[in-house]
């Protein structure tokens, strides 16, 4: 039997989308340019550092949703976190690097309690029929900031540091009024029915990209997760435990490349910031027909079948911008290229790894992907300190040579194991 096509939504895209786009243009298009290069000043190690810190403010979702979900401060929260990313971008010109650290785990922690809010508006006033397409919608919308403030951020690059950063700030800062003035207003008790229904497999997740701790359609996920970790030892049984061990130094050893992007960029390849900026801009738009075109070949194929394909596109290509960086002097372009693959890899990484995860631990999905977006924020975090401390110690051919071996030991787990004994399978009714 056909599954009824998806009901067309009336007005799937709303005027509140606009701050949350405007945050994510901030964190995920100026933030990844301008703080490692701001941030370089004093060593690579500290760059990664930096963008360590970035990742670990996710974990700062579980607590701003629960505030907004007890006392229905949506408006003010989300006003507030882009206030703290907007601070943070003004401050970090003139601090030190300890302070530094503080306030790139404040943007991080912006960023990722705004998404939370976003998503918690649509579950909170929609029907769940509606969640997947009204949270495609936002990801979107989001994607198209990111595009937007990679830009903006090629123009800012060839500021001074703190003259590019204080103009940075404005973009988060005009989020707050509209924060306060676009988004619906939330009166009575939460439907709890909704939050505990909140675990069901969301086939849009991850479309903001690799260098966001989280998505929109994660972040309920974290909103719940001092709950979900409260079973780990049975969720790990089976092929969970194993996707988790291959996705952690997968994970970490793609985040050494975007930890350290600009700077890498610049240094080993000789490609101005405001160029490798705009380039990423471009690959952010192209990549985005990519994640339905994902969604088809998991169901086709199986989704650990095409996460492993998508594991070792990315072990190919960072040997292949080691290599370059050991080389020197090559064309601009290949670079470039080997990197576009790179994220176009996420395309099928973010499908792959939440659907997954869904079978990989029936009834237990959103438990399931709890764990995962703690392993993930975890490992960026890890892959950034490795990569900035690898690079000012070994280089960057060393630093990109480390990635590249962590991304294949993933793609060997998952090779060995889920694609082995059959998960993640192809649905027989599809495959034609």
């Amino acid at each position: 039997m056909t599954a009824a096509a998806p009901t067309r939504l009336a007005h799937p895209i709303e005027r509140w989308f606009a701050p949350f786009a405007l945050v994510n243009g901030s964190s995920l298009g100026l933030v990844p340019i301008l703080l490692p290069l701001a941030a370089a000043r004093d060593g690579l190690g500290h760059v990664g550092l930096v963008m360590g810190a970035f990742y670990l403010g996710a974990f700062a979702a579980p607590l701003l949703g629960s505030l907004a979900d007890r006392y229905r401060v949506y408006r003010s929260l989300a006003a507030a976190c882009a206030a703290a990313c907007a601070v943070s971008l003004w401050l970090f010109a003139v601090a030190g690097p300890a302070w530094q650290l503080l306030l790139a785990l404040a943007n991080g922690a912006g960023f990722a309690g705004a998404l939370t809010i976003a998503s918690l508006l649509i579950v909170e006033r929609r029907q769940e029929e509606e969640w997947d397409q009204r949270l495609g919608w936002l990801e979107t919308a989001l994607s198209i900031g990111q595009g937007v403030g990679l830009v903006l951020a090629a123009w800012l690059s060839g500021l001074s540091t703190r003259n590019g950063l204080l103009a940075a700030a404005f973009v988060p800062a005009a989020a707050v009024p509209l924060a306060l003035t676009l988004i619906p207003a939330m009166r009575g008790p939460a439907d709890r029915s909704r939050m505990v229904r909140m675990g069901h497999r969301l086939p849009s997740a991850g479309r903001v990209g690799e260098w966001g701790p989280v998505s929109t359609s994660r972040a309920h996920y974290l909103h719940q997760l001092r709950h979900r970790l409260a079973e780990p030892r049975r969720l790990l049984g089976g092929g969970l435990g194993w996707l988790l061990a291959a996705w952690i130094p997968a994970y970490a050893g793609s985040a050494v490349i975007f930890a350290l992007y600009p700077v890498l960029f610049r240094s080993a390849f000789g490609i101005a910031p405001h160029t490798s900026s705009l380039a990423f801009a471009a690959i952010v738009f192209l990549s985005l027909p990519l994640f339905p075109l994902a969604g088809r070949a998991s169901t086709r194929y199986g989704a650990a079948t095409v996460l492993a394909c998508a594991l070792a596109a990315r072990v190919v290509l960072l040997t292949a911008l080691a290599a370059f960086a050991t080389i020197g002097h090559v064309t601009p372009v290949l670079p470039l290229v080997a990197f576009a693959g790179i994220m176009f890899a996420w395309s099928f990484l973010s499908v792959c790894s939440p659907a997954l995860t869904g079978e990989l631990a029936p009834g237990k999905e959103g438990d399931a992907q709890g764990l995962l977006n703690a392993a993930t924020g975890l490992a960026g975090l890890a892959g950034s300190v490795m990569g900035g401390l690898a690079a000012e110690y070994s280089g960057y051919p060393a630093a990109l040579g480390i990635g590249a071996a962590a991304v294949a030991l993933g793609f060997v787990i998952v090779s060995a194991t889920l694609v082995r004994r059959g998960h993640g399978g192809a649905s027989h009714g599809d495959v034609g």
